[in-house]
């Protein structure tokens, strides 16, 4: 059922530009039924209309095989489409490759959106003097036009159908392509619109005789405003006696990348140049640019601040900044038909170097610098699970470091060599404990491994590791500490007996 034509021999027009960004940037129509580009990944579902509970129809008033709701015809449904607008008596319809009056260029199903006649530029049945064609765009349409004189056709409102697409990424460029033909034994062209989210845009439409016709195919270049936005084509009905209306078939949506090579650009199309990037980094870090030009073909970045300075690159990696403060970045692109320059200032944000880290050692136990939001300590370079506190009570000798993390999510790590361990952690063996904790003004530390009666050695350290109160006593089942003296903060009690050493932590109110 398709004509096959190169592309590259192909006579299209170009007939619509508009350079604002986040618009139709241009449209192009072919004279041929076979699709422009091939493996492309198309986001329309059902763009050839095949999932559908339809019984096709030649279109027939009151016929019960419309998919429009408002229609009395209402009988079947177009998967992943909705028919909106028209009248008790609109006859929209699926047709097929047995009951058809048209061309089908796709499958076996295309939508024919019949809506009986309509007026495009006057209440004057068939007055089509308005309009002003250039190839298959119309223009030249007065406000309240196009019309259909008859309510049960929907009025101004005319016949649609639409589907809305989600996902859109805003600043990439997308093609919407589809074919349109018309009724075999129309011979003047129909008119019809589509709307991507910026209004109507009014296209032509030919008659396509069945396994004859040679329909149309458009496509429209347009950059979304949203990431997501409706599809919606409407006919308001035949504009003259002769004039069909719209067969549509092959809806296909994709970006600008799939796009068939062999179509030209779009014409005095001037380079628009935007980009994004991580910009809020830690110092000595690196950042990666995502270009967000639109169509350009060289690049020429800027980096104050950063080593490298400049590049050339489509998407610039690993961009460094050493030094916090704000930086500029600026992006020069350029195409055969121009150039555009995008200069953010301050766009990078490089923060304040992290607190200085270090570690303390008391014995065994390991003090980083207190103040950072989180901490992770290492044995040989290897994490240690659960070891996130401002210290660490080295379990086994060796080598360790600790990684502190600042409120900007910046790092800072310190290391210690050579620590000799050989104590244990209070409330980690023999049932040994303190409590209350959180502790008030004295705080009882049961202590099971050392020998009863024997002397031990109670000493506190605060989070930088100093010794803020130390006393020695007869090893008891039970030991009273009075610590009313320390003000509130979190602290490290160490017990030294006949039976080594042990510590815990505990938080003074």
């Amino acid at each position: 059922m398709k004509k096959i034509l190169l592309i590259l021999l192909l006579q299209f027009s170009i007939f619509s530009f508009q350079s604002s960004f986040g618009q139709i940037v241009c449209i192009m129509c072919f004279d041929q039924n076979d699709s422009i580009s091939t493996g492309i990944n198309n986001l329309i579902a059902n763009g050839g209309f095949e999932n559908t509970t339809c019984i096709a129809s030649t279109g027939v008033i009151g016929s019960p095989t419309s998919f429009c709701p408002n229609s009395t015809g209402y009988s079947c449904d177009l998967l992943d489409w909705t028919c909106t607008g028209g009248g008790t008596s609109t006859y929209a319809c699926i047709y097929d490759v047995v009951t058809n009056k048209s061309m089908i260029e796709e499958g076996n199903n295309s939508v024919y959106m019949g809506n009986f006649y309509a007026n495009p530029c006057s209440s004057t049945s068939g007055d089509t003097s308005c309009l002003v064609m250039t190839d298959c765009e119309a223009s030249g349409i007065p406000a309240g036009y196009p019309l259909n004189p008859d309510p049960a056709f929907g009025s101004a409102v005319g016949v649609s159908i639409e589907q809305t697409v989600n996902g859109l990424i805003v600043g990439n460029t997308y093609i919407l392509e589809f074919w349109a033909g018309g009724e075999e034994y129309m011979t003047d062209p129909g008119m019809f619109a589509v709307d991507l989210g910026f209004g109507n845009t009014f296209l032509r439409d030919n008659n396509t005789p069945v396994g004859t016709g040679i329909g149309t195919r458009f496509i429209i270049e347009w950059r979304p405003t949203s990431t997501s936005h409706t599809i919606k084509f409407t006919n308001w009905g035949h504009i003259c006696s002769n004039c069909t209306e719209l067969v549509l078939d092959d809806v296909r949506l994709y970006t600008l990348a799939e796009l068939n090579p062999s179509v030209p650009p779009c014409p005095n199309t001037n380079p628009v140049a935007i980009f994004s990037a991580p910009n809020h980094i830690c110092p000595g870090t690196c950042t990666n640019f995502n270009n967000l030009s639109i169509n350009a073909t060289s690049y020429l970045w800027s980096f104050t601040g950063a080593t490298p300075t400049t590049s050339t690159d489509l998407n610039p990696t690993n961009i460094c900044y050493n030094t916090p403060g704000s930086y500029d970045v600026q992006l020069i692109v350029s195409n055969a038909t121009g150039g555009d320059t995008l200069l953010l200032h301050n766009f990078i944000t490089v923060y304040p170097y992290p607190a200085p880290q270090g570690i303390a050692q008391s014995g065994d136990t390991l003090f980083a610098n207190a103040g950072a939001v989180s901490y992770q300590w290492y044995q040989a370079g290897v994490l240690i699970p659960g070891a996130t506190d401002y210290f660490y009570v080295a379990t086994s000798s060796g080598n360790y470091n600790v990684v502190a993390t600042d409120v900007n999510n910046c790092e800072v790590e310190a290391a210690i060599f050579d620590v000799v361990a050989g104590v244990q952690s209070l409330g980690n063996s023999h049932s040994s404990f303190v409590y209350p904790n959180p502790v008030g003004d004295k705080c009882t530390i049961h202590a099971s491994p050392f020998t009863m009666g024997t002397a031990v050695t109670i000493k506190i350290y605060n989070v930088l590791g100093v010794a803020v109160q130390s006393e020695g006593t007869n090893q008891k089942s039970e030991m009273s500490v009075d610590v009313s003296a320390l003000p509130s903060g979190i602290y490290i009690v160490q017990v030294t007996g006949n039976s080594g050493t042990f510590r815990s932590k505990f938080i003074k109110q």
